[in-house]
C-alpha cells in the first residue's frame, strides 16, 4: 500500500471501562483534544506529521496512554484499551500522620495507592501515640466493583504502649487480658480506658486514660510498677484474721503488703492457740509468700476451764447476820487459801484481800493462764463483801508471764476456781 495510503487510515479505539474518555495528543502543545465524551468509543484517524498518540482517561483509573506510529500498516482497525490500575487518592489526617503502603512509607497528607486489576493493596495510617487505622482495597479480576476514587483517614483513637513490672506481669482492660509485659491499649475518642496491671503475689493497680476534650490528652507509653505485696492468708474456717490489730475478716483474706512497709498478722479462734506472723516488702526482709497456711494448735488451757460469767467480774456476796465479821474474815480468807497458795495482800480492818498471780502453763503451746482474787469490803449493815476472780490469758508465748502488757482477760476460769465463788455464797449465808 503507498504510504499516503497510510495516512488515511482510521482506527476504531475502544476504552474499558466503557465510561473512560478517550482523548487525542496534539503534537503541538501535548494539549489534549477530546474523541469521546465519556462514550468509550472513538475513531481515531491517523495522520502523518503526527506521533498519533491517544489518552485514555477516567477518574479513579491510571491514564493510559498510547501511540500509532504513523508509517506502520494496521490490518485489524479495532483497538480496546484497558485501564488497569485503580488509584484511590488517599488523604490524611493529622497532617504530620505517615501513610504507609504494603508496608512503605509513602508520605503525609495525601498520597495516590494503585491497585492493580487481580490484586490488592494494604494502606495504613500512622503516628506515635495514636490507634493506627489499616484499609485493603481489593480490585477482582473482571469486576466492575472498584476501589474507592477518593478516601479518607483520620486518626481519632489514642494509642498507649503500657509497659508493666515486674516481668510477668499482666495488664487487663475489664476481663481481656491484653499483655504480658506489654501491650497497646486503645482509648476510643469520646472516651476513658481502665487498665488493671496484676500479678501474682503483688498489689494490682489501675490506671485510667482519657480521650475526651478538655482533658489531657493520654501519653504514648506508660510504665506501670507493681508495688506491694499481697499475702493471702488461709486459716480454720471461723477464724478470725486481723490486721494490724484490726479484724480484717475471716477464714481466708488477702494481706496487703505496702512497699517498703510492714503488717502484723494475728488469726485466732476459740479453743486454739493463736497464729502471729509479720510480713515486710523491704530490701532486706524475706519475700512474702504468695499464700500462708496457718493450722492452728488446739489450746490446751480450754479442756482445763469453763466458760464464765464470773470471770473478771465483781460479784456480791452477803453475809449472814449471825456471823461476827471477824468470823465471817477468817471463812472468806480459808476458802481463798483452799485454792490460793499466798496472799499478797490481806487486812481484816479495811476488809481488803488480794492473792497473789496463781499460774498454770503448757509446755507444748506457750500457754500461760493467769489468775488472782480480789476481795473488798462493800458495806458493814449489812455485810457484804465484792468478790473478783480476775482470769487472764497470755497473749504471746515469747512473751515473760510476768509481764502486764502480754495479757488479756479471759472470759473462762480453770476448773480449780470455777466454784469459789460459788463456795463463799453458800458459806457465808
Amino acid at each position: 500500500m503507498p504510504l499516503g495510503g497510510l495516512a488515511a487510515q482510521t482506527l476504531e479505539v475502544t476504552a474499558s471501562p466503557a465510561t473512560a474518555t478517550i482523548f487525542r495528543v496534539k503534537a503541538q502543545d501535548n494539549s489534549l483534544i477530546p474523541l469521546s465524551a465519556g462514550a468509550g468509543a472513538a475513531k481515531f484517524k491517523l495522520e502523518k506529521n503526527d506521533p498519533n498518540t491517544i489518552v485514555v482517561r477516567q477518574e479513579g483509573f491510571r491514564d493510559v496512554r498510547r501511540s500509532f506510529p504513523k508509517d506502520a500498516e494496521y490490518k485489524d482497525k479495532k483497538f480496546t484499551i484497558f485501564l488497569s490500575k485503580r488509584i484511590v487518592e488517599v488523604a490524611a489526617l493529622p497532617y504530620d500522620a505517615t501513610i504507609f503502603v504494603n508496608g512503605e512509607s509513602r508520605g503525609q497528607r495525601l498520597v495516590e495507592v494503585e491497585v492493580d486489576e487481580g490484586g490488592s493493596a494494604t494502606v495504613e495510617l500512622r503516628k506515635t501515640g495514636f490507634a493506627a487505622i489499616k484499609r485493603v482495597y481489593r480490585w477482582e479480576k473482571g469486576s466492575t466493583e472498584y476501589p474507592p476514587a477518593r478516601d479518607r483517614f483520620e486518626l481519632v483513637d489514642r494509642r498507649v504502649s503500657v509497659m508493666a513490672a515486674p516481668t510477668g506481669a499482666e495488664i487487663f482492660v475489664g476481663e481481656s487480658k491484653m499483655g504480658d509485659g506489654d501491650a497497646d491499649v486503645v482509648v476510643a475518642r469520646g472516651g476513658c480506658t481502665t487498665i488493671r496491671v496484676q500479678k501474682a503475689g503483688w498489689s494490682p493497680t489501675e490506671r485510667q486514660y482519657c480521650n475526651k476534650e478538655g482533658l489531657p490528652d493520654p501519653p504514648a507509653s506508660d510504665r506501670v510498677a507493681l508495688s506491694g505485696r499481697i499475702v493471702t492468708v488461709n486459716g480454720p474456717a471461723g477464724a478470725r484474721i486481723f490486721v494490724n490489730q484490726k479484724q480484717a475478716g475471716t477464714g481466708s483474706f488477702p494481706v496487703k503488703v505496702p512497699d517498703g512497709g510492714c503488717v502484723k498478722v494475728h488469726v485466732e479462734q476459740p479453743g486454739f492457740v493463736s497464729w502471729d506472723q509479720e510480713f515486710c516488702a523491704q530490701d532486706n526482709a524475706p519475700v512474702p509468700p504468695l499464700e500462708q497456711a496457718v493450722e492452728l494448735v488446739p489450746d490446751e488451757s480450754y479442756a482445763a476451764s469453763v466458760a464464765s460469767d464470773q470471770a473478771n467480774v465483781n460479784i456480791t456476796v452477803e453475809v449472814s447476820p449471825k456471823l461476827e465479821e471477824l468470823q465471817a474474815w477468817k471463812l472468806l480468807s480459808s476458802i481463798v487459801l483452799g485454792s490460793f497458795d499466798i496472799l499478797e495482800n490481806s487486812d481484816s480492818q479495811t476488809g481488803y484481800l488480794r492473792t497473789a498471780w496463781q499460774t498454770k502453763s503448757w509446755a507444748a503451746t506457750g500457754t500461760v493462764i493467769r489468775t488472782r482474787i480480789i476481795v473488798k469490803r462493800l458495806s458493814d449493815s449489812p455485810l457484804r463483801y465484792v468478790v473478783k476472780i480476775v482470769s487472764e490469758h497470755n497473749k504471746d508465748a515469747r512473751v515473760s508471764s510476768s509481764e502486764d502488757e502480754n495479757f488479756y482477760s479471759w472470759d473462762r476460769l480453770l476448773n480449780t476456781y470455777k466454784d469459789v465463788i460459788s463456795e463463799m455464797q453458800a458459806r457465808l449465808k
